[in-house]
């Protein structure tokens, strides 16, 4: 059927056309490789870049919510005068609770790191467990960053149905 005759006829018959394809075929290519590579490549480090960006975005995002967080928990932290108010403030909410508090003794420590101050406030206060429990609970709820660090109840000696309590509440000075 197909025999070298008909093969060469053929050849010579679409020769021009097989040259036209080819031509079309390097063009192709040609045209691939100058225009559509560097723009793939733009795009691919475009998309590197962008993502890049994204990540850098979310990192200052995230570094903004701390921050804020950090602005927000400064503001709770006691100022010179709030601790003179609060050393004054702990008798009175003592006596409103039938309690006996003689005084607040406290010590102040520099942080290493920061220009703030750690602050312990030491006393002592005698009475009724329940009015004892409601003077922590009211302690505990001051708007004030303000932490119990040690806390013992012991019996009054002198007085019976009377107890007293050793207290440390931990607080930071701006």
């Amino acid at each position: 059927m197909f025999g070298l005759d008909k093969l060469i006829a053929w050849s010579q018959r679409y020769r021009l056309q097989g040259a036209v394809l080819f031509l079309l075929i390097a063009i192709n290519l040609l045209l691939f490789l100058v225009l559509v590579t560097p723009v793939y490549r733009h795009k691919v480090s475009s998309e590197a870049l962008l993502q890049d960006t994204r990540s850098k975005l979310s990192q200052l995002l995230q570094y903004q919510k701390a921050q804020e967080a950090i602005s927000g928990l400064e503001k709770t932290f006691l100022t010179q005068q709030e601790l003179a108010q609060l050393t004054d403030r702990l008798p009175a909410v003592a006596r409103r609770h039938q309690l006996m508090l003689p005084g607040v003794n406290y010590q102040t420590e520099k942080q290493k790191e920061s220009n703030v101050r750690k602050i312990a406030l030491n006393f002592k206060v005698t009475g009724r467990y329940a009015d004892i429990r409601e003077f922590i609970h009211e302690v505990e709820g001051l708007d004030l960053f303000l932490y119990i660090k040690d806390l013992a109840i012991t019996g009054a000696s002198k007085e019976p149905n009377r107890l007293e309590l050793q207290m440390q509440l931990v607080a930071i000075l701006r």
